[in-house]
């Protein structure tokens, strides 16, 4: 096309991308609005990988009704954050739309210049019906960007000035806590689907039932028999309003594990609510990306795109960071105002609790996740030579390649130290002629620098100034 002259066109958003190259991957469990897709068949149940913002819309719709759809806080929390979209994550949906639905409703639509709206979120696109009309002859449904209305075309003028139309709609109240339990155990199809290794797990709106959180532990240890993750909880904010009453809800509903972090309360940024755990989980995946995918660093303290904090309720909650403090004395994570913004403030996995006896390596979660990756590598960069010989030469190259990786961590400082060795005592001989070998691998994590003091003292030294002497 000839021109000549200046020219401009509007384009279309731009879709919200993660970086290239990240390598910590999310699982979220929960319920997404794919009654908005025209099949929505294979949604249910099965590990759904999200790259981007409009990647969501296509594959699991998108609402802003989160209490009802809870996956899509974690898509806009992860791919519309004002800090670094950051992705890609894992969902899986429980609504099924042929089985969580009420039939036959019924809504008369008016017609102007052909087109007319549905104003139903909950429609099940696919059971939209004109009778004596034909889809994609005589009309198209489609739900708008925003989610809230379906959008009736008349594309050869047959439907009149107003049309009435028979449709079916989602139906929540068979969701239940149980739903999403029984969900936790698709995360064995992650890995196989997508060779990706799930490293931390969430359920935004619904791991604040004790049960929830149960079934996310367990399905985080050894997924496909190997893998492990981190679990983001929340503990409940509806009935658990006070700092003293979150510390007891932690104890009497068991959110006490080392392979977890709770959060309470919830941070809130305008008109939407977000679960820390969501929030935890984006930063997470954040911090690791920028620490070349190693999770050696906790989140504590890194901004989070919120204004406040608030109950489920929407209410706002203020304590300053003593009372945050105090809640990370007992293991809970929340946020606090420092420095001029919002920050994750707590690095303590769930077992912590101030002056108790634990194990060293369950106080920063930081410290799990590191051994969790190490032992993830480990099998990703083993298990091909499975029921291969183990050979002298075998069992050295194992060795050498371990402990060259190992001190690469320590000189980046993600390790303090690091060390493989293949003794007999662990490798007796009624084991290897089984074909079964152990190497031993000692590690220090890296601790985060949780609290630095300056003492300041008192010298009235200084005051030889006064009468010319240089003050030393």
């Amino acid at each position: 096309m000839y021109k000549h002259g200046a020219f401009a066109d509007i384009m279309a958003t731009k879709d919200f991308i993660s970086p290239s190259g990240v390598g910590t991957l999310p699982v979220y469990f929960g319920t997404a609005p794919v009654n908005q897709l025209a099949d929505s068949s294979d949604t249910v149940k099965k590990p759904i990988l999200i790259q981007s913002f409009n990647d969501a819309k296509k594959k699991i719709g998108y609402s802003d009704s989160w209490d009802k759809y809870t996956l899509c806080e974690a898509i806009y929390a992860h791919f519309k954050n004002d800090i670094q979209p950051i992705g890609p994550i894992v969902v899986i949906n429980g609504i099924d739309p042929s089985t969580h639905k009420t039939t036959g409703e019924t809504d008369t639509i008016t017609m102007t210049n052909g087109v007319g709206y549905l104003d139903d979120e909950d429609a099940i696109l696919s059971s939209i019906k004109i009778a004596d009309k034909t889809l994609g002859t005589d009309y198209l449904a489609s739900f708008t960007d925003d989610g809230i209305k379906v959008t009736i075309t008349d594309l050869n003028g047959s439907l009149g000035e107003s049309v009435s139309i028979t449709y079916d709609k989602i139906n929540l109240t068979n969701i239940t806590a149980s739903t999403i339990e029984e969900l936790t155990s698709s995360v064995n199809m992650v890995y196989q689907t997508f060779n990706m290794i799930p490293t931390i797990l969430a359920s935004p709106g619904w791991s604040s039932d004790k049960n929830v959180d149960i079934a996310l532990k367990v399905a985080s240890d050894k997924i496909n028999g190997h893998f492990f993750a981190f679990v983001n909880s929340d503990i409940d904010s509806s009935t658990t309003i006070t700092i003293e009453q979150a510390k007891i809800k932690k104890t009497t509903d068991d959110y006490t594990s080392n392979i977890e972090a709770p959060c309470w309360p919830m941070g809130k940024k305008g008109d939407k609510k977000f679960h820390l755990s969501t929030l935890a989980t984006v930063t997470m995946q954040m911090v690791d990306f920028q620490n070349g995918n190693i999770p050696s660093e906790t989140p504590s303290n890194k901004p989070i795109d919120i204004s406040s904090l608030c109950l489920a309720d929407g209410k706002e909650i203020e304590y300053d960071q003593i009372g945050a403090n105090d809640l990370n004395s007992k293991g809970i994570r929340t946020a606090s105002f420092w420095g001029g913004r919002w920050v994750l403030w707590g690095p303590h996995t769930g077992e912590y609790e101030y002056a108790k006896d634990i194990d060293p390596k369950n106080i920063f979660d930081s410290s799990v996740r590191m051994l969790h990756y190490i032992a993830n590598v480990f099998q990703l960069k083993y298990g091909i030579l499975i029921d291969g010989p183990f050979s002298r030469a075998m069992k050295d190259t194992i060795l050498n390649d371990m402990q060259e990786w190992l001190d690469n961590l320590i000189a980046q400082g993600k390790l303090l130290s690091g060390t493989i060795v293949f003794n007999e005592l662990s490798n007796p001989t009624s084991d290897i002629v089984e074909g079964d070998f152990v190497f031993d691998i000692s590690s220090t994590t890296t601790p985060p620098g949780k609290s630095i003091t300056a003492k300041i003292t008192y010298t009235s030294s200084g005051l030889d100034v006064l009468f010319g002497g240089d003050g030393q």
